[in-house]
């Protein structure tokens, strides 16, 4: 059997770059491709694909909004970033997102084809120049080196900002534009990540911890 694979990018040129790379491998059928979050956001459900290519910044949805909305609508979706950026704060808010791969738009078409493959049997895939990154942040947080902040994704960070200036999860994720469902999975895992539970308690450590 084929993987199925979508593509969402908003260049044209990109889109069909990486459509002419993986169909040369037998293995893999590009099934559709979208020029923004919302339109690629459509074609998963119309045609749930075994692997979303996703590009992070794009008009109408941006990237991780899309990630999130995939894990929370079509978790069996496998998504892999590619991308641009090669920040680490960025990989971090990705694979928070549920990105099971992250790639740069400096891989090779072998290694696109390769991560494509790996994702879609349930592995995951760093591109190697931010791996060391990755395994960085988190040994440090294993062994309490450091701080908790650093630890929370962009996104968490603001919706925790939101929270301390008393907006509902409603309220919050109208401000940000994601369901309330998908605010309730960032407060867990802040609960999960600060170790506390009620709303004040968080109000006053992002207060103390400068998020406010």
């Amino acid at each position: 059997m084929n993987i199925s694979v979508i593509i969402i990018d908003d260049f044209p040129l990109v889109r069909e770059g990486i459509q002419d790379w993986l169909e040369r491998d037998p293995a893999i059928k590009v099934v559709g491709t979208a020029s923004n979050g919302r339109e690629g956001l459509d074609l998963a459900h119309r045609v749930k694909p075994d692997v979303a290519i996703v590009d992070l910044h794009m008009p109408e949805i941006g990237g991780m909004m899309v990630l999130e909305r995939l894990r929370t609508d079509l978790p069996s979706v496998r998504t892999l970033v590619m991308t641009a950026s090669e920040k680490g704060e960025t990989l971090l808010d990705a694979v928070a997102a549920g990105a099971a791969g992250y790639l740069t738009k400096r891989s090779s078409a072998a290694e696109v084809a390769e991560a494509v493959i790996t994702v879609a049997g349930g592995g995951s895939v760093i591109t190697p120049t931010l791996a060391g990154h990755l395994l960085r942040q988190y040994s440090r947080a294993s062994t309490g080196e450091s701080e908790m902040r650093p630890m929370l994704t962009s996104r968490e960070q603001e919706v925790l900002r939101l929270v301390a200036q008393g907006l509902t999860d409603r309220q919050i994720a109208k401000n940000i534009f994601v369901s309330p469902r998908t605010v309730q999975n960032h407060l867990a895992r802040i609960r999960d990540k600060t170790g506390l539970r009620r709303r004040s308690e968080l109000t006053r450590w992002a207060v103390l911890h400068a998020v406010y």
